[in-house]
This record gives structure tokens, C-alpha cells and sequence, in this order.
């Protein structure tokens, strides 16, 4: 049975912040900032996602805002931690939506890394799970 993305009903909000630049970068006779990498402080259990990023400061050129990757947790410790990242990184369209799909075999819960691109002074992420039956 095909999965019912299109019923609004079937998302749910899941997850909603806005992040500011927290680095001046050293660029002539530019206006960049730099707000870095972050990991969404939540865990998905959801396998699939909408990410909508929006930014004010965005230029009508610009079409895309950065990268998510999935992040999980492994069992293996290396330096303090047993977190792993998924080596597939997904580019994040901007002011609409982007469709993630994870495979849901390899993690039950995961979090979400994301990395803005240095030209983003502020960015508002907006997560929405899929509720609907697989």
C-alpha cells in the first residue's frame, strides 16, 4: 500500500527553532556569518521526514541552505561518545520542503545533524514527522 504523503493530516510538527550566527567569518567586503554545525537536540523515531528551512537574510538566487545527515547510536566508543553519523548526507532546499527517507532497518531512534551554509546569518528549521501507516 502506497504511503498517504499528500494528507496533510498524515504530518505532524515535530520540531521548530531558529538558530542565529555565532561567528563573524574574516571575508573582504563580505556579509558572512557563520552559525555552524548542530545536532538537533531530539530524537526521531519516525523514518520519515519534512524539513522546511527558512531564512530572512536569504538572497532570491540562493536554492539551497545546507545539509542534514542521520546520526545514531553504534555501541562503539570512540573519544567519549557511541554516536556514529549515517555517510549520506541530504541537501536541504530553501523556503520548501525536503523529503527525507531513512531506512528504518539500520536505527529505531536517530538524531539529526545539520550544517547551514556560512552564508546564513539566521535559519528557522521546521521538522514534521509522517504519522500516517507505512
Amino acid at each position: 500500500m502506497p504511503l498517504s504523503l499528500g494528507n496533510t493530516a498524515n504530518w505532524s510538527l515535530f520540531y521548530q527553532e531558529t538558530f542565529t550566527q555565532r561567528h563573524d567569518l574574516p571575508v573582504e567586503n563580505a556579509d558572512y556569518g557563520l552559525i555552524g554545525e548542530l545536532v538537533i537536540p531530539i530524537l526521531f523515531d519516525s523514518h520519515i521526514l519534512t524539513v522546511k528551512a527558512n531564512s530572512d537574510n536569504a538572497k532570491p538566487r540562493w536554492k539551497q541552505l545546507g545539509y542534514v545527515k542521520q546520526k545514531i547510536r553504534t555501541g562503539i566508543q570512540e573519544g567519549g561518545t557511541v554516536d556514529s553519523f549515517i555517510n549520506q548526507r541530504y541537501l536541504l532546499s530553501l523556503n520548501q520542503p525536503t523529503l527525507l527517507i531513512f531506512d528504518k532497518d539500520v536505527a529505531s531512534t536517530y538524531a539529526l545533524w545539520f550544517r547551514p551554509f556560512n552564508w546564513f546569518k539566521n535559519v528557522t528549521l521546521s521538522i514534521y514527522e509522517y504519522t500516517g501507516t507505512p
